[in-house]
C-alpha cells in the first residue's frame, strides 16, 4: 500500500476513535443530566401526590393508627422500585400526638429543609433526593392546635435511584458507537481504492504513451483523461514538456 493510502487510513482510524470517545463523553453526560432531571420531576410528583392523599385523610380527621397505616403502606408500596419514600415528624407534632415508633435523627439536608420550610433537591452519584417540608396552613390548625401557620410539621423525602438506568443507557450507547465506528474507516478505504485505481490508470496510460512514441516524435498524451483535477494539472505539465522537446533546436 502506498504511503498516501496509509495516511488516509490512519486519519480515518483516528477520526473513528475520536468520534467514539467524544460522542460517548458528550452523550453520556447529557443522558445523565436528563435522567437526573426526570428523577427530580418524578420525586416532586410523588411527594405532592403523597401529601395530597395525606391531606384528604387529615381533612376528615384520622387516628394515630390510621396515620401509621398510611405511612407504612406508602413506604411499602414502592419497595420493589428504585424509589424510596420516608416520612419525618417534627418535634412539635411528636409532642402533641406522640413520636413514631422508629424515626432517625434528621441529617444536615433534612434539617436545613425543616428550618427553612423550602423544598430541597439533592443530586447524588446514583440518584436524587427530594425533601418536601410540610408547612402548616390555616386549615391544618383545627387538628394541630399546638402549631401555627407557617410551622414546619414534618417532611416527605423521596429518594429516586437511576444508576441502573444510567449503566444500561451507557452500554447501549457504547454498543451503537462501536457498531458505527468502522464507517469512517470503511469510507476511507473505499476512497483509497478509488484514488489508487485512478493513479494507477494514469501512470499506465502515460507509460503506454511513452512506449508508443518513436524516437523522432513527441509523446502523444492527448488520449489520456485522468478524471481528477490534480492529475489533469500534472498531465498539462507533461504536455508542455512534450511540446518543448518537439521544437527544433
Amino acid at each position: 500500500m502506498r504511503s498516501m493510502n496509509r495516511l488516509i487510513l490512519m486519519i480515518a482510524g483516528l477520526v473513528s476513535l475520536l468520534m467514539v470517545v467524544g460522542t460517548y463523553l458528550i452523550f453520556s453526560g447529557f443522558g445523565d443530566k436528563m435522567l437526573q432531571r426526570a428523577a427530580f420531576s418524578q420525586s416532586h410528583a410523588l411527594a405532592h401526590l403523597t401529601f395530597s392523599n395525606m391531606f384528604q385523610l387529615m381533612s376528615r380527621g384520622w387516628s394515630r393508627e390510621e396515620v401509621i397505616s398510611f405511612t407504612d403502606h406508602a413506604t411499602r408500596s414502592v419497595d420493589k422500585t428504585p424509589i424510596r419514600v420516608e416520612f419525618y415528624r417534627a418535634p412539635g407534632v411528636s409532642n402533641e400526638f406522640g413520636s413514631p415508633a422508629v424515626q432517625a435523627a434528621p441529617d444536615e439536608a433534612l434539617q436545613a429543609a425543616l428550618s427553612s420550610g423550602n423544598p430541597r433537591e439533592i443530586p447524588g452519584v446514583d440518584g436524587v433526593r427530594f425533601i418536601y417540608p410540610l408547612v402548616a396552613e390555616a386549615s391544618c390548625l383545627s387538628c394541630h392546635q399546638a402549631s401555627k401557620v407557617g410551622d414546619v410539621m414534618g417532611a416527605i423525602t423521596v429518594h429516586s435511584r437511576y444508576d441502573d438506568a444510567i449503566n444500561t443507557s451507557r452500554k447501549i450507547l457504547m454498543l451503537v458507537l462501536l457498531l458505527l465506528s468502522p464507517v469512517p474507516f470503511v469510507a476511507a478505504w473505499l476512497v483509497t481504492l478509488y484514488l489508487d485505481s485512478r493513479f494507477n490508470r494514469f501512470v499506465d496510460d502515460v507509460n503506454q504513451a511513452i512506449a508508443r512514441a518513436q524516437e523522432d516524435k513527441s509523446v502523444d498524451l492527448s488520449g489520456i483523461q485522468p478524471g481528477l483535477e490534480e492529475l489533469d494539472e500534472v498531465l498539462e505539465s507533461f504536455k508542455k514538456m512534450a511540446c518543448r522537446q518537439k521544437r527544433p533546436e
